[in-house]
């Protein structure tokens, strides 16, 4: 009996700190992400009378999260071009900008998840030819995983773009589609 009472209480007490354990990566600390988009915009506003201006931005965002939102730091070069041709409103932007996301579900090695993020951000003119001002994002998509657990995403962006340079301010108003990967 007395082997028997000693098993049990050896069992509870494994099953306990295994619970423990189990709790305790649940609730895991934030770790590092990296996600690098590409995405296309296209004017649905006159940045100028009767001038929409299309924009390609190059993105990625460095920063801590945990399963389900994730905070980061951002720089994106943004290169808008007038839908009328050669002619026309052209602007380069160096942005940086702070980001965050949030998941619908944990994000996991396997499945779709959907998201919404959004990032506020500032271009700087460190560079000549490249314009200065205030910028929005938010977004929302779907995470693919492949079969080598690497995650990929579409996305859906509304973006903002003001230009300070100028005497009136003219701001970029435009919706996109993107891609990118999410490490």
């Amino acid at each position: 009996m007395k082997k028997f009472i000693c098993i049990l209480f050896i069992m509870f007490n494994g099953a306990q700190v295994i619970l423990v354990q189990a709790q305790k990566k649940e609730v895991k600390d934030f770790r590092f992400f990296n996600r690098s988009e590409l995405f296309y915009s296209f004017g649905f506003e006159d940045t100028y009378p009767g001038d929409k201006t299309n924009a390609l931005h190059i993105k990625t965002v460095l920063g801590v999260a945990n399963q389900k939102i994730g905070f980061g730091f951002g720089i994106e070069n943004g290169s808008y071009r007038t839908a009328n041709g050669s002619y026309g409103a052209s602007f380069n932007t160096l942005s940086f900008s702070g980001n965050m996301h949030y998941l619908v579900k944990p994000m996991v090695d396997e499945g779709t998840n959907y998201f919404i993020k959004g990032g506020l951000g500032y271009a700087v003119a460190i560079f000549n030819g490249y314009d200065k001002g205030l910028n929005t994002e938010a977004a929302t998509g779907i995470i693919l995983t492949n079969k080598r657990k690497r995650k990929y995403f579409l996305e859906g962006v509304y973006f903002t773009q003001q230009f300070d340079n100028y005497t009136n301010k003219p701001k970029v108003k435009s919706i996109g589609l993107g891609i990118g990967s999410w490490f």
